[in-house]
């Protein structure tokens, strides 16, 4: 008889603490799960299930990353069984859950079905077990909007085989949405109503209605990264509006993991919306922006290896935008553009990731990736593609995410979107984007954060001009208060990661913040000043709705330029971001 050695059910230390379940909703989910048959029958089968005690009494170090190992030496066995165990919203075994009202909503909601999740899994029965798709998985079932968590762990571990179990937790994804802002020209409203898991199929529907001064519109937007159970992912989007129809249609099946050998798709999109140009707290100009891009493509993986995956992709793009003015259009519109060129991209990916928690979500396991990442594409055309003249397109990033210490993440990014136009003039349009961003870990709840960006662009359209204020850095002053061709912002954050969770609904953080930069270049916005500021903020996520998603409530003061125009003694600014 051969025993399984018991490190294969190792985890990393403080990892039970971490997860956003808790210990309890995971091992309530394996307590629950039947055991094999065969567990009996087999006398190398060991039920993992039978080391809880253990797994209760484990480390209670606090740390960042959260990484486990639980298949760390179960490599190559085969895959005798998937089980699956969707978990409720609210867990009745939770005295803070276990309500009436909590419970009915339980009752109303259909949790995901699956065979949903097991359509989204890069393993299957039969196979040998590998710990890196089992890794990839977890991360493919964690982007779900409509999951707040999702593990895969071995429940019954034999001499050749292994009996897995797949635990996911389903969040709330029925929702009213209602919006109303007022400004001097008028009150805009808005309301739509979103599904987004319609009968536990990972289907997402909103309808939408919103009224302004300038159209009305009704939108219907379906969405499913996984459409028919498949890896194709769906997007159809119809606005019908007073003045006119937006659509977005997008198809495809993307690389769906590092591993796939091929991707392709289509998309197509014909938006219209109006672009208000605000300046110094003023609106200074607004204009009809017409966007009309179509995208079709083809892409394989020509190198993977454990490390690294390269890609080639080769695909055709036509971009056009078209200006009209409105009634309140006072400096002109932009001038047209037209870019349909083939292009080739190349990508770089590196096969490094970590689980960490409590940097840019509160109390959630957060995927990470790790290394180098490189994309680039470039592309060009002549007149023969009913272009104005020929063009150039480039666009490309490079990415580089360092941890080390347990208590260091260094972040790193260089992005370059522009063109080159061979005749016609003011319409090369080229932005350079570099950030910088440190956060170091004092201990699992108090952080430091450091960040700074530079960008610097080249023949930019008003709408597309670089500006500082409010959720653009500088968070004590207006909306884009500064504009320009050129800017830089630099933060400094305290950081709080608190363990309140407001009736088992909301968790909460907290920050104080510092601010210094400004925007320039332009010569008719005269001469721009450094703005900085102080102030502090909460943070607050929802742990059964909306999940990713970060509501920031921000307090300012600045501290320089305090006697300019728009500028108020405090700035108080409401919003929701996918970052803490």
């Amino acid at each position: 008889m051969i025993n399984t050695p018991r490190t294969g059910f190792c985890w990393t230390s403080g990892f039970l603490k971490a997860i956003a379940l808790g210990v309890q909703i995971i091992l309530a989910a394996v307590v629950n799960a039947e055991s094999p048959a065969s567990a009996e029958t087999d006398p190398s089968c060991e039920n993992f299930y039978g080391n809880l005690e253990q797994l209760q009494q484990v480390d209670k170090a606090k740390n960042t990353r959260i990484d486990s190992h639980l298949f760390d030496n179960l490599e190559g066995k085969q895959i005798r069984n998937i089980q699956f165990n969707s978990l409720s919203i609210f867990d009745k075994d939770n005295p803070k859950e276990n309500n009436a009202l909590y419970m009915t909503l339980n009752k109303l909601h259909i949790n995901t079905r699956p065979h949903v999740i097991r359509a989204q899994l890069l393993f299957r029965e039969g196979e040998p077990l590998n710990v890196k798709k089992m890794q990839e998985s977890e991360r493919i079932l964690r982007k779900r909007s409509y999951l707040t968590n999702a593990y895969i762990i071995p429940v019954v571990v034999c001499a050749e085989h292994v009996d897995v179990m797949v635990v996911t937790q389903d969040s709330w994804a029925l929702e009213p949405q209602i919006s109303v802002s007022k400004e001097s020209e008028g009150t805009e409203s808005g309301f739509a109503i979103s599904d987004g898991n319609i009968l536990g199929t990972g289907n997402s529907l909103t309808i939408g209605y919103e009224e302004n001064t300038e159209r009305n519109l009704i939108s219907y937007d379906f969405s499913n990264p996984h459409i028919f159970n498949s890896q194709i992912a769906t997007r159809i989007y119809y606005g019908d509006t007073s003045d006119g129809r937006d659509t977005i249609f997008d198809v495809s099946h993307p690389f769906y993991s590092l591993e796939t050998p091929w991707a392709a798709g289509f998309y197509t999109q014909d938006v219209t919306q109006v672009e208000p140009i605000r300046h110094m707290d003023e609106k200074i100009n607004e204009f009809r922006h017409q966007a009309m891009d179509n995208e079709i493509y083809f892409g394989v993986a020509t190198d993977v290896t454990p490390g690294f995956t390269q890609r080639w992709l080769v695909g055709v793009s036509n971009e056009e935008d078209k200006f009209t003015a409105t009634d309140k259009t006072v400096q002109g519109i932009p001038e047209e553009r037209k870019a349909a060129y083939p292009w080739i991209e190349y990508q770089y990916l590196e096969n490094r990731y970590g689980v960490f928690k409590n940097i840019n979500q509160i109390q959630r396991a957060e995927d990470i990736a790790l290394g180098q990442n490189i994309t680039f594409r470039l592309g060009y055309a002549g007149t023969q593609f009913d272009n104005p003249d020929d063009v150039v397109r480039y666009i490309g990033s490079y990415t580089n995410i360092l941890d080390f210490d347990q208590h260091h993440i260094f972040e790193g990014s260089v992005t370059l979107d522009g063109r080159h136009h061979s005749e016609m003039e003011n319409i090369d349009t080229t932005v350079v984007e570099i950030d910088l961003a440190y956060n170091y870990f004092q201990d699992e709840k108090r952080r430091w954060y450091v960040a700074y960006s530079y960008d610097v662009g080249q023949d930019l359209a008003q709408y597309e001009e670089l500006t500082v204020g409010d959720v653009t850095g500088l968070r004590g002053y207006p909306s884009d208060y500064q504009r320009g061709d050129k800017r830089y912002v630099f933060t400094v954050e305290r950081r709080y990661f608190s363990d309140i969770h407001i009736f088992n609904l909301l968790r909460v953080g907290a920050v104080v913040f510092f601010d210094i930069g400004k925007a320039w270049g332009l010569e008719q916005y005269g001469p721009s000043p450094v703005l900085s500021d102080v102030g502090f903020g909460l943070r607050l996520s929802s742990s059964k709705v909306r999940i990713g998603n970060v509501v920031h409530i921000d307090i300012a003061t600045p501290t320089s330029a305090t006697n300019e125009p728009g500028v108020g003694k405090y700035q108080l600014t409401i919003g929701a971001q996918s970052r803490f």
